[in-house]
């Protein structure tokens, strides 16, 4: 999880020109206390071993006077030496004073008056010599060996050493939290300064503005540099913009363009067809068949027109109501590129395989201008004399449409763009960019196989909408 979404939610609300220096505020503060906790359990450990070194002191020349009466065994002078000892009061004062064999048993003892009895320690007898702070913090135990066996005692009084610790310690407490205070403040100013460059920038990117030149601190040249930048990516930024609108215009009208040709290419078939079936309705106007025939090419060539219209403007196939394909629809086609045929001296035939139902589970519309396309084509290509065989059959899953011409071959680029699907600018004319369109459309597959000799060959592979199995 990234450490920002761990942060409260009020901390991120906050603008980064502040959270940021708050950040910046508060490791300085956390560092300066920390220095002077640290700085404070020194000053701890110190007084602890200044007392201790007191208390030797202190014991050396208690250990002058007791050693005579130790050394001659009288434990009435060793009583009166530590009573003496009590009653002198400057420097330290002590508590309590004793002497003890190598059992820790007591020889004598004194203690100073209105003092209860006191409990010795467990760990005199652990170490030679040594010093230890009473649980209340108020008395120093100190002890040392007078003659390698016996031990001398005593606790001192060291509450006023205590309260002036104390005291100190809440005087460098405060003076540190005002010391941390001050720097973090100053920490948090300085971190705003730095940031400011950064605040102007965004603030003038959020407004889509490039920053003045009143603005840019020449003497800060990092800041002034990065600033520069900004007001040259941004310059570069409305430039983009300005072209990509101007592109975008163009490939509108560019679609607009490619739109109107492509409607006009698709329409022009159509209207030859139906030009060429008003002539024959004024040559043969005089017999019902050829008039009755003329007629219903006219209004399918009338249909189809419209069907053309709707599937150039439209970006998705119709739905539900778009027509299936029909024989009919076969024989329309070579009927439209009949006349183009006549004119080049080239025979269009058309050969459906036997049994097909009269209507197929494809798209009219579309595949009536595949095939156009492709007849036409395939006449322009093919020599006087030759001829077009539109080929349809259907296999168990697919609509198998070929065609066959006598011509010089297609070129190898532009049968590999009906192959790939991919139609480049140049290649083909506006034909093969309306083939790969609709082809696509079908979800159909191509197949070319072109050579000079023998002509072109086009396999067209249009899956059948079957209905779903009961």
């Amino acid at each position: 999880m990234p450490l920002s979404r761990s942060l409260p939610a009020w901390y991120r609300r906050l603008p980064l020109t502040v959270r940021l220096p708050a950040v910046v505020a508060l490791m300085i503060f956390a560092a300066a206390m920390g220095t002077t906790q640290l700085a404070l359990q020194s000053v701890s450990r110190q007084f602890e071993a200044q007392m201790a070194g007191i208390g030797q002191v202190y014991l050396d020349g208690l250990s002058a006077a007791l050693l005579p009466a130790l050394q001659s065994g009288d434990a009435q002078a060793m009583v009166g030496v530590l009573q003496r000892s009590l009653a002198v009061t400057e420097g330290v004062e002590d508590r309590w004073l004793a002497v003890l064999d190598a059992q820790g048993q007591t020889l004598a003892r004194a203690q100073r008056e209105g003092q209860a009895d006191a409990v010795w320690p467990e760990d005199v007898l652990a170490a030679q010599r040594g010093a230890r702070l009473t649980d209340d913090a108020q008395g120093v135990w100190v002890w040392r060996t007078l003659d390698g066996t016996h031990r001398v005692l005593a606790n001192l009084d060291v509450t006023t050493f205590s309260q002036e610790r104390e005291q100190l310690r809440w005087r460098l407490v405060l003076l540190d939290l005002l010391v941390s205070v001050l720097c973090a403040a100053l920490g948090f100013g300085v971190a705003r300064q730095m940031q400011r460059p950064t605040a102007l920038i965004t603030q003038h990117l959020q407004k889509g503005l490039a920053l003045p030149a009143e603005l840019i601190d020449a003497s800060d040249p990092e800041s002034a540099r990065l600033m520069r930048a900004v007001n040259r990516m941004a310059d570069d930024a409305r430039e983009r913009e300005a072209m990509m609108g101007l592109l975008a215009e163009q490939e509108r009208e560019a679609v607009l363009g490619r739109l109107a040709a492509t409607l006009a290419h698709e329409v022009r078939n159509p209207l030859g067809g139906m030009v060429t079936a008003i002539q024959t309705l004024r040559k043969f106007g005089d017999r019902t068949d050829a008039r009755e025939d003329a007629l219903n090419f006219i209004e399918r060539g009338v249909l189809a027109l419209r069907e053309v219209v709707d599937a150039t403007l439209t970006t998705h196939r119709p739905r539900g109501s778009e027509r299936r394909l029909s024989l009919q629809d076969l024989h329309d086609v070579q009927r439209l590129v009949a006349a183009d045929a006549r004119q080049r001296g080239v025979t269009v035939r058309v050969d459906a395989q036997p049994g097909l139902p009269d209507e197929l589970p494809v798209a009219a519309t579309e595949v009536r201008q595949v095939l156009l396309n492709l007849l036409i084509n395939a006449v322009r290509a093919t020599r006087a004399g030759g001829q077009v065989l539109l080929s349809v059959r259907r296999d168990a899953q697919a609509l198998v449409l070929e065609v066959i011409d006598e011509g010089v071959g297609m070129a190898p680029e532009v049968a590999e763009s009906l192959v790939r699907g991919e139609p480049r600018a140049g290649q083909g004319g506006l034909g093969v960019a309306v083939i790969v369109r609709l082809v696509q459309q079908l979800r159909g597959r191509v197949s070319v196989d072109a050579h000079s000799r023998g002509g072109t060959h086009i396999t067209l592979q249009l899956p059948l909408e079957l209905p779903p199995d009961p």
